[in-house]
């Protein structure tokens, strides 16, 4: 395992990070302030030669390796937009859907508990007069206990 040269924890398998292509030194990609889609696509780009801000400097890089659009920008095809828009639509109706089932199954829990709840009351009733009535019927067996001695 290899440590972070900005924070010095472990770089672990799982979370992303990167190298820098001068000292081969690692560094987390929230040490570095690069998103996790940023690292993916520095990652997956065999010429893109990235380096840490202590080989670089302070100062901005003249010529940048590469450049990464942003998520909300688009800058393919018409087919392609149109496929994103079809995928987004369906992605948006899966999540309407899914809100939907969910809420019904939690209508449908929250209504059997409730006559759940409604039945052990009743049930509760039940015995608190079976109670009572048990008591009366002691009392009166004491009472009528007394009375023959």
């Amino acid at each position: 395992m290899v440590k972070c040269s900005q924070c010095n924890k472990i770089v672990p398998k799982k979370s992303p990070g990167i190298q820098c292509g001068k000292f081969s030194k690692w560094t987390h990609g929230e040490c570095t302030a690069i998103s996790e889609e940023q690292l993916n696509v520095l990652n997956s780009t065999d010429s893109v030669d990235w380096k840490c801000r202590t080989c670089t400097g302070t100062a901005k890089p003249k010529r940048i390796s590469c450049i990464i659009p942003d998520a909300e920008e688009d800058t393919g095809s018409s087919s392609e937009l149109q496929y994103n828009t079809l995928m987004r639509k369906i992605i948006s109706d899966i999540r309407r859907e899914l809100r939907e089932i969910m809420q019904q199954e939690l209508q449908t829990t929250l209504q059997f508990f409730s006559e759940k709840m409604d039945e052990y009351q009743e049930k509760i009733k039940e015995y608190e007069i079976n109670l009572k009535l048990t008591d009366n019927q002691i009392k009166d067996i004491k009472t009528t206990k007394k009375t023959c001695h």
